[in-house]
């Protein structure tokens, strides 16, 4: 039991790394998912990027493209001048930029009804996002509207044409949320939330754990555990004990600062999805405490523990798909993630968020996930405490050597 209160003891001397991996990564990981998720059901909303259409005399169809444009964009006036036409682009008061030069409308027509290639109109987007390309698809879908009634209808004249044109825009698909076949996914600010800290669990619990061990590494304690009459997996399992408590303080405090962020996502699930999403943390946190405990009993010092458990921590969420979807990954990234514990873990979660309706089935699955990640971690655990064994067995041999060795 003493080893147990020194080991605490130690932690406590370190607040530090409590407060830069626990309180600050966590939350980090608060303001980002209240930055990136909007909602749990958020309403389908289609973008209406802003057009400029600039008519230099171009007759009907510069009319005719207006009303159609109004259809799905928001039409903004410029000055046709040079410096206001670029000012417009560059300062994002208007996504597209099209300019119907004089005499557009008898030249398409003409070009349409020939079967050669219609006059280019002048068109100029600015390229930081999808908006202006948007548009000027909007711009080509109109004069293809308007060639392909040209073509069918010869003596038309370009007013009816362009009537025409504008009236098909008018026609617009219908366009609705569809929910998958396992429900509708709930409480997505904390699922997002507990993915993100998959890093702040094993970066912080691999560290403290670490610094914990590393006490008990000192050669003055080493040599007095090898001559106790405390047994070798004794003294073990209160150092494991210890790195229980730590990791299980620091799933406190994480799930603490989710639950006062997110209260309307915890509010929106049933108790038994809570408490499953609690179960697959706490399994997650074993993970990178047999780790902590591994590299302790290996002896590494503080500096290699802080290493591994930063870049550890980076490389298991990214694998895991808590910050990139796997979707997004080549085939090779998504066959590696599955051999490690976030995957695993970030998939529970993403079952959780569509568990309104807890079946005997879904939870089977859920709970298959959470003993796939605490598989990892008692494997773990257990080469840690032959690692320990070994250790100790080796320098106690060590010392019976140099005691033999004789005296002058």
């Amino acid at each position: 039991m003493r080893a147990f209160k020194y080991a605490l003891r130690v932690v406590a001397a370190h607040p530090a790394y409590l407060v830069v991996y626990a309180v600050v990564l966590s939350l980090m990981g608060v303001f980002l998912a209240g930055a990136l998720t909007t909602g749990d059901d958020p309403a389908y909303e289609p973008a209406r990027p802003a057009v400029a259409v600039v008519d230099r005399g171009g007759g009907e169809l510069a009319e005719g493209l207006r009303a159609f444009l109004a259809e799905g964009c928001d039409l903004v006036a410029v000055d046709d001048e040079p410096f206001a036409l670029q000012d417009a682009v560059a300062r994002g008061e208007a996504a597209c930029v099209v300019v119907v030069p004089a005499g557009y409308t008898e030249a398409f027509l003409d070009a349409a009804r020939a079967g050669g290639n219609a006059p280019v109109l002048e068109v100029a987007y600015s390229f930081d996002s999808l908006a202006g390309t948007l548009a000027s698809s909007e711009v080509d879908q109109y004069l293809g509207l308007v060639r392909a009634a040209a073509v069918l209808q010869p003596d038309a004249p370009a007013v009816e044409l362009a009537h025409r044109a504008a009236q098909a825009g008018e026609e617009r698909a219908e366009v609705e949320t569809v929910t998958p076949p396992g429900g509708t996914a709930v409480g997505s600010s904390l699922v997002f939330y507990l993915k993100w800290c998959s890093y702040t669990l094993t970066a912080a619990v691999v560290v403290s754990v670490g610094v914990l061990m590393g006490a008990f590494n000192r050669t003055d304690l080493r040599r007095r555990s090898i001559v106790s009459p405390v047994s070798s997996l004794t003294l073990g399992l209160h150092e494991a004990g210890a790195a229980l408590v730590v990791a299980l303080g620091v799933v406190a405090l994480m799930l603490g600062l989710g639950w006062a962020a997110f209260g309307g996502s915890v509010a929106a699930l049933p108790p038994e999805t809570l408490g499953l999403m609690v179960l697959d943390v706490v399994a997650l946190a074993l993970v990178p405490l047999s780790l902590g405990f591994l590299m302790g009993q290996l002896g590494a010092n503080e500096m290699v523990v802080n290493a591994v458990g930063n870049i550890l921590g980076m490389v298991l969420a990214f694998l895991g798909g808590a910050w990139v979807p796997l979707s997004l990954m080549p085939e090779v990234v998504a066959t590696l993630a599955r051999f490690t514990p976030v995957y695993w873990y970030t998939d529970a979660l993403d079952r959780c968020a569509y568990l309104t309706d807890p079946t005997a089935e879904a939870l089977g699955a859920v709970l298959g996930d959470i003993g796939l990640v605490a598989l990892f971690a008692a494997v773990v655990f257990v080469a840690a405490l032959a690692a320990g064994r070994l250790r100790v067995q080796s320098a106690a041999a060590g010392g019976n050597a140099a005691a033999a060795l004789p005296t002058t």
